[in-house]
């Protein structure tokens, strides 16, 4: 049996063929673009700024000291120089206050000692009284010294409270600390007498050129 082949119908077929599929795709196209005409809608929804900050807690004194937000070293109350056996002691006065936002739960004092006779000094000073009054009103301008150690107002009534033990050498005294200032309390007067060189201290080669410094910091602890 001889198989024919019309060639001109199979052409024809051919043509038919790319046609349908040129139509196909064509169609497909259209659905694509047509699709994509459609989606053209663009919605968002925003929450912006949401913010969080943190509360506020400063602690001045009226020597110029600052703690919290602002920092800046005061000046001291003490300055005594030229001690020689038996020279007298000396009395200074500090007030300090909190404020803030920030509840606070604890107020400490740690005393510190340094300078180059701390070993020489440190047991022969003493701290005759350290004491605080929180019946007054300290006015305090942030960064100022305007007390200069002054205890012209440091006040006559209320109650003084004694910080560790009276009359403590400076080393005893201060490696008791930290002392815990009950409540805790702002708005309050301190008060610290430190002894003059005794007067049996007369070997110059062990005392003479000497000093010793003695740091106070109040530290503020909040909830």
């Amino acid at each position: 049996m001889e198989l024919r082949v019309d060639r001109e119908k199979l052409g024809r077929l051919r043509g038919r063929r790319a046609v349908y599929l040129t139509a196909v795709l064509l169609v497909l196209v259209l659905i694509l673009l047509t699709a994509g005409t459609w989606a053209v809608w663009t919605v968002t929804d925003s929450n912006p700024n949401n913010t969080f900050s943190t509360n506020t807690v400063t602690i001045n004194d009226n020597q110029g000291g600052q703690g919290g937000s602002t920092v800046s070293t005061g000046t001291a109350m003490f300055n005594v120089s030229n001690l020689e056996p038996g020279s007298s002691a000396t009395t200074a006065c500090i007030g300090v206050n909190f404020s803030g936002s920030a509840p606070v739960s604890s107020l400490t004092l740690t005393p510190a000692l340094g300078g180059a006779g701390q070993a020489a000094l440190q047991s022969q000073l003493t701290i005759n009284v350290a004491q605080l009054n929180t019946s007054g009103t300290v006015t305090v301008t942030p960064g100022s010294n305007t007390n200069n150690g002054s205890c012209a107002s440091y006040p006559v009534g209320g109650t003084n409270t004694s910080i560790g033990t009276q009359g403590a050498t400076l080393q005893s005294w201060a490696s008791a600390s930290p002392y815990t200032i009950a409540g805790p309390v702002t708005n309050t007067w301190y008060k610290f007498t430190a002894s003059g060189l005794p007067a049996g201290d007369t070997s110059c080669a062990t005392y003479c050129n000497q000093t010793i410094t003695v740091g106070l910091t109040w530290t503020l602890t909040t909830t």
